[in-house]
């Protein structure tokens, strides 16, 4: 409590006033120096008990300005508390202002920033996290690659936590975590593979455009979002209509279809693994929405990759192997690197023209991105969740024994693609024009197909529109040339078969001392670059 109650002496007005001047001399010198002005610093003139040590040896006397004209200011004598509480200052302040005004000279300038941090860390050291991060094996994702060229990614077993403690295992003076995390994130432009989500990237930009925009703004967005939902939900609604069809009707097969995460074969509990490039194990799954039996299509990158003609090869040995009917619908996601391309369309539209195949119409349709919650996503769920009981994985057939025994009731049929299986569409395309304009003119656009016809009636004709609704009219392209032909037998994709790069067989080898040696021939025998 002051007892000279000074703060009754000025008015709350005038103290702001106050305050606002002093801060609007922007430099930290020019304010210390106002602060000396008003600070008195005396040397004490008594003691009370002279047997008694005081560290005390002067004294402040504080004053405040009543007037701030440059004419004529006067000033007030005020308690301490009351001029820091009016500048917002601390105790530390004013003793730092003051400490050269007791020997006389001028008051301290600001070295705030001037030395070198004592924590700061070395560039050398830097490197050395940059080198070590870098160690660490990273691929592309086929959903980004388009949306950010640089991005990459780590293993979805890897996260900081878990590279920062592999880092102080193999350094003796390690940086602080925040400092790894910082270099992570500054220096490299990457991210670890999510789990599968389902999470819809429009709806999300949607919701965070409504949270800043203008009520008019939040109307126009709000509709636009519903229009987005209603799509979506038409389309699932389209599928379970045609799923329900095809049970009472034999002539129709309905299914879906979707590329599995890539999955890392070995995959080993040792540290040194997370350091390795590994070998891609790929699983395409179909599931006939009709009967609920699921088939996962295996093969790894030494066989096969996973472009276009590879799930169209898949497509058209389940054709060949499990459909009878006349009428085939498939779904999917847009993927448009995999799914939604020239290469995929003239699969279909070979199978629907050739004379030892059953289907002679199919329709392909997409699902809204985000909205699809294709059944494979399941299966793929209840596969990873197996995996939980397979620890180490040495070689590809351990992935499929883990699908084998992922599902009881009615388990998963697998189907162990071999170079044999896989076509390519090289001769298709020397019959077709991929024609960006239709026949009335209309600009082609890939990217917004959400449904596509092939029929045997009319080879190389791609029927398409941009909606699920079966009301729509088609649109028609005609892709062939002017000498019409029925499509050539398919050649091999692989006629000289396929290799992996030298560097991932080296680190393939490197392994092996983690395998048993029952599995060393299969790496050994590996196609690789030399």
């Amino acid at each position: 409590m002051c007892h000279n109650k000074c703060h009754q002496l000025v008015s709350l007005e005038h103290r702001e006033n106050v305050f606002k001047s002093y801060y609007a001399l922007g430099c930290h010198n020019l304010q210390t120096s106002y602060l000396c002005n008003l600070i008195t610093v005396n040397k004490k003139n008594r003691t009370y008990n002279k047997n008694t040590h005081s560290r005390k040896e002067f004294i402040r006397i504080y004053s405040f300005p009543v007037n701030l004209t440059n004419v004529d200011t006067s000033y007030i004598k005020v308690c301490k508390d009351f001029f820091k509480r009016s500048f917002k200052i601390s105790d530390g302040r004013i003793t730092r202002a003051l400490a050269n005004k007791v020997v006389g000279t001028a008051p301290p300038k600001d070295a705030r920033g001037k030395s070198a941090a004592v924590n700061k860390v070395t560039t050398e050291r830097r490197i050395e996290v940059i080198n070590f991060i870098k160690k660490f094996p990273t691929s592309t994702s086929h959903y980004s690659r388009h949306k950010n060229l640089n991005k990459n990614y780590l293993s979805s077993n890897l996260n900081i936590s878990l590279m920062y403690n592999l880092y102080k295992q193999e350094h003796n003076d390690p940086v602080s975590k925040y400092v790894f995390r910082q270099i992570f994130d500054k220096d490299f432009n990457l991210s670890f593979h999510p789990p599968v989500s389902d999470s819809c990237k429009k709806c999300d930009i949607f919701i965070t455009k409504i949270k800043t925009a203008s009520e008019e703004d939040i109307v126009k967005l709000n509709e636009e979002h519903e229009l987005h939902l209603r799509k979506a939900e038409a389309a699932r609604n389209g599928m379970d209509c045609d799923v329900q069809a095809a049970k009472t009707d034999n002539q129709t097969t309905v299914f879906a279809f979707d590329l599995m995460k890539t999955l890392a074969t070995p995959s080993l509990s040792v540290g040194i693994a997370y350091y390795k490039r590994q070998l891609w194990t790929y699983n395409l799954g179909i599931h006939n929405l009709s009967t609920g039996d699921a088939y996962m299509y295996v093969w790894d990158e030494s066989i096969a990759s996973r472009g276009p003609q590879e799930i169209g090869s898949c497509i058209l040995h389940f054709v060949k192997n499990y459909v009878s009917t006349e009428k085939l619908i498939m779904y999917s996601d847009q993927c448009g690197g995999q799914n939604r391309n020239i290469k995929m369309a003239l699969i279909c539209n070979f199978i629907v023209c050739s004379d030892y195949l059953s289907p002679t119409q199919i329709h392909h349709k997409f699902l809204v991105s985000g909205h699809s919650y294709l059944p494979c996503d399941r299966d793929f769920g209840v596969i990873e969740k197996q995996k939980k009981y397979h620890p180490e994985i040495y070689v590809p057939n351990d992935w499929i024994k883990v699908i084998l025994n992922a599902r009881k009731k009615n388990p998963f049929k697998v189907v162990q693609m071999t170079q044999e299986d896989f076509f390519s569409t090289v001769l298709l395309e020397k019959d077709i024009t991929n024609r960006k304009i239709n026949g009335e003119g209309e600009k082609v656009e890939w990217l917004k197909f959400q449904w596509i016809l092939f029929t045997n009636d009319k080879p190389y004709h791609m029927f398409y529109k941009y909606s699920n609704n079966e009301f729509v009219t088609f649109s028609c392209v005609n892709l062939s040339k002017r000498i019409m032909a029925k499509p050539k037998e398919l050649q091999k994709l692989y006629p000289n078969g396929h290799s992996i790069q030298k560097e991932k067989y080296n680190d393939l080898t490197e392994l092996m001392q983690f395998i048993p040696p029952i599995h060393h021939d299969f790496y050994k025998n590996i196609e690789h670059n030399k």
